[in-house]
């Protein structure tokens, strides 16, 4: 993302190892996973997503909408703006948005995750992968990528094609795990957020900006949070009182970054 590519060993895991770029931080998996070749990052069977569905507050993308959704009206997105979440997964993002009022839709490479979006939760999804030209130019007010950039093998294409389905002005809404967090750097390979079997990518606070300003876009705020979840044991207290702490010096392990598309 700094135009450096002096990588730095950081961990060394049975089938990969993880890099760290000496100057903006940013991590990569080597080799890359398989999920970067294309396909599918998530299970291709409905059964699995309707079981996720029926238990949402057990699942790790039901607890990711509140805060990219606060952080944007924050950031002035007005209620009735077209919302595009790519990457949706079964559409939780796009429920949520939409009742705070957004005319939210969503894309997702998964067809199982589709189908059972449309159908338990009603929500306007459609089967669709970002390299196909789904979406039309200026078209969009605000485009959300929760929890993909991580995934794709080039994620500064995917911003550019962002960049081109937002109007003038529009808003572009990222959340990362941010590999810059001190419970990242702590805990190494048992970090919830490193996932090396399917993320490409660690993202620190820098390497994102640098990452987005390049795609041409402006007015770049960040700013990290915890995932709510409700501990259960002595362990998981200790942990999410940490996590609470980090969260108003931005140093939790969610990273989640607005900009804005020029006039």
């Amino acid at each position: 993302m700094c135009g450096i590519t002096t990588y730095a060993l950081v961990l060394c895991l049975p089938r990969a190892r993880v890099e760290r770029c000496r100057r903006c931080g940013l991590g990569r998996t080597v080799p890359p996973p398989p999920e970067a070749d294309g396909r599918e990052c998530f299970a291709a069977d409905p059964a699995y997503f309707r079981e996720a569905v029926a238990t949402p507050k057990d699942r790790w993308w039901h607890r990711f909408q509140a805060a990219p959704l606060e952080l944007l009206v924050r950031s002035g997105a007005p209620p009735g703006a077209r919302l595009l979440d790519v990457g949706c997964n079964v559409g939780y993002l796009v429920a949520a948005a939409s009742r705070r009022g957004f005319r939210a839709h969503g894309l997702d490479g998964s067809a199982a995750a589709v189908a059972v979006g449309r159908e338990r939760l009603g929500v306007d999804v459609r089967c669709a992968r970002l390299e196909a030209g789904a979406v039309d130019e200026g078209s969009e007010d605000v485009v959300v990528f929760n929890h993909v950039l991580e995934h794709l093998p080039d994620p500064g294409a995917a911003l550019r094609a962002a960049a081109r389905w937002l109007r003038p002005n529009g808003w572009l809404l990222v959340g990362v795990p941010n590999f810059a967090s001190p419970l990242a750097r702590a805990t190494g390979a048992r970090w919830e957020g490193l996932v090396p079997e399917q993320h490409v990518w660690h993202f620190t606070p820098a390497a994102l900006r640098r990452l987005v300003r390049a795609a041409g876009f402006t007015h770049v705020r960040w700013r990290t949070c915890m995932l709510t979840y409700a501990p259960r044991s002595m362990a998981q207290w200790s942990k999410w009182l940490l996590r609470r702490a980090l969260e108003p010096v931005r140093l939790a392990d969610n990273l989640l970054l607005v900009a804005r598309r020029p006039a």
